[in-house]
């Protein structure tokens, strides 16, 4: 494996969002979800940087940790379209020899008839917690995941979903981090508040998703 998925470089990644995501000082309430009140979209606006960092965080009454386990990991690929509406396509281009880490090609439809779907290739990486589990995503560079076709703009993208049990209730709590560049000629402070809409539709789709079967099995 390349130097920079070493084991170091892979937990730092895991590190930096669980602190990120713990920092209850960054953080600022965007939006609720439409259907569930509870569903809240955070935002992060760093100095000098027109992108906002987007947590959204949800709790999961109905579902099995073993069914977001799947959804979400083992079989991120064969599920994706149960749950991401604008997805189209995609592949894992290689899983890493040190069994927690993989490489994810995807393409994405746009939310807009006005601008070019979206491709991105990015790095996945598990770590286990007790009440749960962790998955980072960064966004890499690799000959095998590129578009022949021109139809997509690369986007960039790092974040994490957490997923954490709790022993006083069913179900657990979702949270999601994103810090998403479309690419292109978009103006990049146009693109926030769409991205937490996106956003909140997927916690919807995630719901419809954990009353299918886990494929894994």
């Amino acid at each position: 494996m390349a130097d920079e998925y070493d084991a170091t470089t892979l937990d730092g990644y895991i590190d930096d969002d669980l602190a990120l995501i713990k920092n209850t000082d960054v953080w600022e309430v965007y939006k609720h979800g439409a259907h569930h009140n509870d569903d809240i979209c955070y935002v992060y606006k760093t100095p000098d940087d027109p992108i906002w960092w987007i947590k959204l965080v949800a709790y999961i009454d109905d579902g099995s940790l073993a069914n977001i386990d799947d959804l979400l990991d083992a079989s991120l690929q064969q599920r994706h379209s149960e749950w991401h509406a604008l997805y189209l396509d995609g592949r894992i281009v290689r899983k890493n020899d040190d069994g927690r880490s993989e490489i994810c090609y995807f393409q994405y439809a746009s939310p807009s008839i006005l601008t070019s779907g979206r491709d991105m290739c990015y790095i996945k990486v598990r770590r286990n917690l007790d009440n749960g589990f962790i998955l980072s995503y960064r966004s890499v560079d690799i000959p095998e995941a590129i578009d022949s076709s021109g139809k997509f703009v690369r986007a960039t993208y790092k974040g994490a979903h957490l997923i954490e049990t709790s022993k006083d209730a069913p179900g657990f709590l979702y949270t999601y981090l994103q810090y998403a560049d479309p690419g292109g000629s978009i103006p990049k402070v146009l693109v926030n508040r769409p991205q937490c809409d996106i956003i909140l539709n997927e916690i919807d789709g995630i719901r419809r998703a954990l009353k299918n079967s886990i494929h894994s099995k």
